[in-house]
């Protein structure tokens, strides 16, 4: 046991110079923050330089209604990212980021449990066939988590999940040559997970990373006790089985259980201040993964254009160019 707790436990932090950042970039939190999704990526793209982003591609934004498919906002933002040279792994499936974490269209909740199964093999099926050759796919993530039981989400099976995932490489393999195939991918919990539910079935495997939370009865909780080492020590035991491991979700917006258009909600500065963005961009850095998908940039650009506090994306921008 003293053992075990050493290796993930005693080290010393040093600077990874060779850490990959992005960003999640999502339309529809974008929307409910009021700010345009399209200038919103923009802005990431032009002025914080971010060359690598992960775009979920919501069920119920795509397939509003069944079997008419509204591409038009993901290809923008894909034309976006392309234009400068960036790239973007797409997220599938009905558990996507961002709360309430299931997005599933409210024609499909009505469909037996099979005819939804089918409906949602079918959106990955449209989604694939949009955007396989787009220059600026790197890689798919089918589902985000869905080994974790978090928000307000209808879980479906692992065994469905497989089959996204079986699916999803199928298509790949139909569409591309073995060199030419884009990687799948899956996430699971940085703290609260093996990392092994879908070991052997994806290319790789995107993990969260949370350094403070709320619970829901708004008692907060920190991760102060985790070194940054520890995560990359762990990838090295589980990737044999796994693939590669990235940094999918890394904590960079406060946690509030009151919304966050309110600049001045005491809750913001209980979970996320300026002085913690810079210490979680230094744990971030101290990690050792080779890429490391920041969440809240949509957050940081709403700060600075509506909430009159630019020093966030300032600070993310400094940084973006620093590294």
């Amino acid at each position: 046991m003293l053992a075990v707790l050493g290796y993930f436990f005693i080290g010393w932090p040093t600077r990874s110079a060779d850490t990959a950042y992005g960003i999640t970039w999502s339309k529809t939190y974008a929307d409910y923050l009021g700010i345009d999704p399209q200038d919103g990526l923009k802005a990431v793209v032009e002025d914080l330089g971010v060359k690598y982003f992960r775009l979920p591609v919501y069920w119920t934004d795509v397939e509003p209604k069944q079997g008419e498919f509204q591409f038009d906002w993901l290809r923008a933002q894909l034309d976006e990212i392309a234009a400068h040279h960036g790239k973007a792994i797409l997220v599938v499936g009905a558990k996507q980021p961002r709360w309430p974490e299931c997005w599933i269209p409210g024609w499909a909740e009505l469909l037996t449990p099979g005819d939804r199964q089918t409906a949602q093999l079918n959106y990955l099926a449209e989604v694939h066939k949009a955007f396989a050759h787009h220059p600026a796919l790197l890689a798919w993530q089918v589902e985000n988590e869905p080994g974790f039981e978090f928000g307000k989400c209808d879980q479906q099976s692992k065994e469905f999940t497989l089959k996204e995932i079986a699916t999803v490489r199928q298509m790949e393999q139909d569409t591309f040559a073995s060199e030419e195939r884009h990687p799948v991918y899956t996430t699971a919990s940085g703290e609260w997970s093996t990392w092994l539910d879908f070991a052997g079935k994806t290319d790789g495997l995107g993990i969260s990373t949370y350094r403070i939370v709320r619970t829901g009865s708004g008692f907060i909780f920190s991760y102060f006790f985790m070194p940054p080492w520890s995560y990359a020590r762990k990838a090295a035991l589980v990737k044999p089985w796994s693939g590669p491991i990235f940094v999918s979700e890394f904590q960079m917006e406060p946690w509030t259980s009151n919304g966050m258009t309110n600049p001045d909600d005491p809750q913001i500065a209980e979970t996320m201040d300026l002085n913690r963005m810079k210490s979680n961009l230094a744990y971030a850095s101290e990690m050792h993964m080779p890429t490391v998908y920041f969440w809240g940039a949509e957050w940081w650009y709403w700060m600075k254009i509506k909430g009159n506090h630019a020093e966030y994306w300032d600070t993310m921008k400094a940084f973006f160019a620093g590294n």
